[in-house]
């Protein structure tokens, strides 16, 4: 893991600590959608935290686990197929 991929993993441990802590904040990380709105979670907990940041360690996470974690962590987030078929279509 790199410098930065261990600073946003610190950051999400330090999100997910202030959140156990923290009912309201707990109330507000579950009803988030966006990685902007996880961002804003953590800048209410003191957390300094940018929404590509976040993104980018989810890949990142992906990638390096062995296959039957990625997929398994993928389908976790219950994506609707038809709209990230789209969004890959459109990013290539």
């Amino acid at each position: 893991m790199t410098d930065q991929a261990h600073s946003v993993a610190s950051k999400l441990e330090q999100l997910l600590k202030a959140v156990a802590n923290n009912p309201s904040l707990e109330r507000q990380l579950k009803m988030a959608t966006t990685a902007s709105a996880i961002c804003e979670v953590a800048s209410s907990a003191g957390i300094e935290l940018r929404p590509a940041d976040v993104v980018k360690h989810y890949a990142n996470r992906l990638l390096s686990a062995s296959d039957e974690v990625s997929v398994q962590n993928f389908d976790l987030c219950s994506w609707d197929a038809g709209e990230l078929l789209w969004a890959m279509k459109q990013w290539t």
